[in-house]
This record gives C-alpha cells, sequence and structure tokens, in this order.
C-alpha cells in the first residue's frame, strides 16, 4: 500500500510530539539534479525494453528506447534516451508506430 513504518531520532525541543502519537512523514531519499522527467503514462515497454514515442518537430513520432532511473508516483526519471524540452505521447500509443502524424491535444479543464 506504500505504507513504510519507520524509526527515528530528532530533536523534540517544543515538545509537540509525544510517545505512540501518530504523524505523515515525507522522507526525500535523495536528489536527481538535472534529471530528465516524462509522465509515467509515456513510458511503454516492448521486446527491446522500455521505449517513448517521441514527437518530433513535423508532428510525426519516432519511437526512441528510454533507460529509467525510477518510477515515482506519476512521474519517470529517465536516465538516457531524452533529452529536455522533448514532448512525448501520454495517450493512445496503441494506434500508434513510427512515423505517424499526431494531433496535440490540450489537457480537459478540471472538473469543478
Amino acid at each position: 500500500t506504500g505504507t513504510i513504518r519507520l524509526k527515528g531520532l530528532f530533536p523534540n525541543i517544543d515538545r509537540l510530539l509525544w510517545p505512540g502519537q501518530f504523524v505523515n512523514v515525507v522522507l526525500t531519499l535523495g536528489f536527481h539534479e538535472g534529471a530528465v522527467i516524462a509522465p509515467a503514462s509515456a513510458i511503454q515497454t516492448g521486446p527491446g525494453g522500455e521505449y517513448v514515442f517521441v514527437i518530433k518537430d513535423d508532428q510525426t513520432v519516432e519511437a526512441r528506447p528510454v533507460t529509467l532511473d525510477h518510477l515515482i508516483d506519476q512521474e519517470a526519471i529517465v536516465k538516457m534516451g531524452l533529452t529536455p524540452g522533448e514532448r512525448v505521447v501520454t495517450d493512445g500509443q496503441l494506434r500508434l508506430s513510427p512515423g505517424v502524424k499526431v494531433e496535440i491535444k490540450q489537457p480537459a479543464a478540471a472538473a469543478r
């Protein structure tokens, strides 16, 4: 479920925390400075490993192999295969093949 039991030591100078109290904690395990991030929905898996469909300037796509560092929630840290600013397909990949022309749609407005 994503729940991990942790035990830690830290100062409690103001005595805001008491033994047995339940808290939610965010633990930062590290930073990936300069990392290329792609939506996890863009990552596809094929016989040769992971790949993404990259949208080229002429609105056609190419399948590009990528090497992932981590998948975190809805984002993938891409170690190799993408450069910052490249656009990737996040929906409808089953209908694509290299060279197919795509239409970029803006995300739907949030429901109110």
